[in-house]
């Protein structure tokens, strides 16, 4: 299976705003330097993350996003699914198929091989929450703490 850029970024945004120290909202050019990510890019994906019921926001100056519900119950799996689509592992295509597309019975054989990988790849992503890389994150050591002055 192929992760986009676009649900990469929108994972590592809801890892960021999992991991922060405040209940306040955090506004998108804040995720973006924190994660070096396209701020422009990042409004649109924070728009489906709130579609989807990931986070909410508040307006204002001091607006911004947070998450909708606990970390710890947005598994990878449902943020993949919201943007990107159905998980299935990459296809194949069998260039080796007759002309007309019909495949042989060994060719059909490798089916449950398939089904197999998605199952299991499917079952990883549901164990793993946004939390749990949240916690995997090694803590920010004092000399590289970068402080964001905001008026």
């Amino acid at each position: 299976m192929e992760i986009s850029a676009r649900t990469m970024y929108g994972l590592r945004a809801l890892v960021t705003l999992a991991g922060a120290r405040s209940c306040e909202p955090m506004s998108i050019q804040t995720i973006a330097d924190e994660e070096e990510l396209p701020g422009k890019f990042l409004e649109g994906i924070m728009a489906d993350l709130k579609r989807g019921g990931f986070v909410r926001s508040k307006r204002g100056a001091n607006g911004g996003y947070m998450l909708a519900r606990p970390a710890s119950e947005i598994t990878l799996l449902s943020v993949i699914r919201h943007l990107d689509g159905p998980v299935a592992p990459l296809g194949y295509e069998d260039r080796t198929a007759a002309a007309e597309g019909e495949l042989t019975e060994r060719q059909r054989a490798f089916g449950p091989v398939w089904c197999e990988v998605r199952d299991a790849t499917i079952r990883v992503l549901e164990r793993y929450t946004i939390q749990s890389i949240a916690d995997s994150v090694p803590e920010l050591r004092l000399e590289d703490f970068r402080p964001i002055y905001q008026i």
